[in-house]
């Protein structure tokens, strides 16, 4: 009888187990000290993902690739896989901005629903007196007047914080969901990485089209085949979310910091589960290690095609660029054989 993904997944795990924990344990640390930073400033965070969270987690990706067939990995060594992620090749493993940017479609579509279920709420226990205060807040953003700071400041903390405590609730609640979906995204498309890490250096288009070609034929089968190895995760980062919120809300209880401690809920508790992440990721690209080459493959005579079809080529250039396309190709399957 075959083994199950997840079978294979855990024998994996179980093979260098100290390996995965101690870089699952150590990216997770790192993500949220990155992610902490929100509470300096959440803007900070638009630069600390792409600069320092991503190239981190995709270093760690190359680390337990490594650490599994038993070579060690310094300091140094971490440093150059985390240098490694802005290599062209490398480009578009997470598909970060994209991801974000679909998050963010869920976090408006989030707030849009709440905004419209605690107005109700609020207009219901707070009456004319809410109505009013968000009225004007409304009336001076549509109509672009500004505000002076003690003037706003005056506006949201009027009534006990009553305006302050209806924005920043919505904002927590748009949080979980685009925190999920972002979460998805990234992982799904990090699938890549182990693809471009055995292909020639300089290829960055043939990747991209070869990635984009296997995605395309394979990603319902893909998408469930992640879904049913890394449900947990998900599941820790929303527990994480609902633990932190209410951290906040029935202990520290710092109404304005709320939707920050539901962002670093988040990823809190990640790092419990990424030693088995790593693994798993590791074992869903085995399973479409060859759809990837197929799709090198079929990038390689689209490339030809667009070529011979732009460009009168002799019979003699049309063989010798295939034959520098296709021994690329090949060089790239002695690589990943090693």
């Amino acid at each position: 009888m075959k083994d199950s993904l997840r079978s294979i997944s855990f024998n994996k795990f179980k093979a260098n187990p100290s390996s995965y924990i101690a870089v699952g344990i150590m990216c997770g640390l790192f993500l949220l000290l990155v992610t902490i930073l929100a509470f300096i400033g959440p803007s900070l965070l638009i630069i600390a993902v792409p600069l320092l969270a991503l190239p981190f987690l995709f270093a760690s990706h190359v680390a337990c690739y490594y650490l599994q067939i038993n070579q060690q990995i310094s300091l140094s060594a971490y440093v150059r896989y985390f240098m490694g992620f802005f290599r062209s090749q490398f480009r578009g493993s997470f598909r970060g901005l994209i991801s974000f940017l679909k998050s963010l479609g869920f976090y408006f579509a989030t707030v849009i629903v709440a905004g419209i279920i605690f107005y109700l709420i609020f207009k219901a226990q707070y009456g004319e007196t809410f109505v009013n205060s968000f009225n004007t807040l409304a009336f001076q953003y549509v109509n672009n007047v500004e505000f002076t700071y003690e003037e706003l400041t005056a506006l949201l903390e009027d009534n006990n914080n009553m305006l302050l405590t209806f924005i920043v609730y919505i904002s927590a609640v748009g949080i979980p969901l685009s925190m999920l979906a972002f979460i998805y995204y990234i992982s799904f498309s990090s699938l890549s990485i182990y693809y471009r890490a055995n292909v020639a250096f300089g290829a960055a288009a043939l990747l991209k089209m070869s990635v984009g070609n296997t995605y395309a034929r394979h990603r319902n089968e893909m998408r469930k085949d992640w879904f049913s190895l890394n449900w947990p995760m998900l599941v820790l980062s929303f527990v994480g979310m609902l633990a932190f919120g209410a951290l906040d809300f029935f202990l520290i209880k710092r109404i304005d910091l709320l939707p920050t401690f539901v962002l670093v809920g988040g990823v809190a508790l990640l790092m419990f589960y990424l030693p088995f992440y790593f693994a798993n990721m590791e074992t869903i690209y085995k399973k479409y290690e060859m759809n990837f080459k197929e799709g090198n493959q079929e990038a390689i005579e689209t490339i030809l095609r667009r070529i011979q079809n732009s460009i009168d080529l002799s019979e003699e250039e049309k063989k010798n660029l295939e034959a520098s396309l296709r021994g690329q190709d090949h060089q790239d399957d002695e690589d990943g054989d090693k």
